[in-house]
């Protein structure tokens, strides 16, 4: 799949700021549990309507592991985007002993930085790029 372009200096900048490994005190997920949660914020996020998937990228960055695009209907404003993903975020994706994100707009993309984590193994760091 074709990952849309994006401004990675600013991307990194972000990234180093917010730190969000610090947070991942137990370990980071890996393997087998990042592709699971991939498919789970697919299938929240993403339906036939409002918001279509487009793609994943692994990183060997702590503060950001995983960096997932997706493209929106063009009908559909900057704001409700925010709140669609943070929304959703909230509600199923994220896991339940922690989570903290960071909602910015780069040109004309929101980036949605997350880190989340559960237990000994499970944490991830990374972000969601959409437009």
């Amino acid at each position: 799949m074709h990952e849309p372009d994006h401004n990675s200096w600013q991307v990194d900048t972000t990234c180093q700021q917010l730190r969000y490994s610090q947070y991942l005190i137990y370990g980071q997920s890996q393997g087998d549990n990042l592709l699971g949660f991939t498919i789970d914020v697919s299938a929240y996020i993403c339906d036939e309507e409002v918001c279509f998937f487009v793609s994943e990228q692994r990183l060997d960055n702590p503060d950001c592991m995983l960096v997932l695009h997706c493209r929106f209907a063009e009908e559909v404003s900057g704001q409700f985007m925010a709140d669609y993903l943070q929304q959703k975020w909230l509600k199923y994706i994220r896991y339940l002993e922690f989570e903290k994100h960071h909602i910015e707009w780069v040109d004309d993309e929101l980036h949605f930085y997350y880190v989340t984590r559960s237990g000994p193994i499970l944490g991830v760091t990374g972000k969601i790029v959409a437009r």
